[in-house]
């Protein structure tokens, strides 16, 4: 909502696009790699997330450099 408002103020009105800005949270605590990679694995187990995906890597630890260089070695 504050977005919206935000660019409300800034455009004279809520383009139409707005209607779908959608906050996303970061988790504020700073769980180890070990513990990254466990809740990865186990999403991928349970069949939530394609073990070959972007997505786990990410939730792996994984930086953007990183994930880059894992699907280059992929191919």
């Amino acid at each position: 909502d504050v977005m919206r408002l935000a660019l409300w103020v800034r455009d004279g009105e809520p383009p139409e696009r707005s209607r779908r800005i959608e906050c996303v949270w970061r988790d504020p605590a700073t769980p180890t790699v070990a513990q990254q990679t466990d809740a990865a694995v186990k999403r991928v187990q349970a069949g939530i997330l394609p073990a070959e995906g972007e997505v786990v890597l990410e939730m792996a630890g994984l930086s953007e450099d990183q994930r880059q260089r894992v699907a280059a070695e992929r191919r």
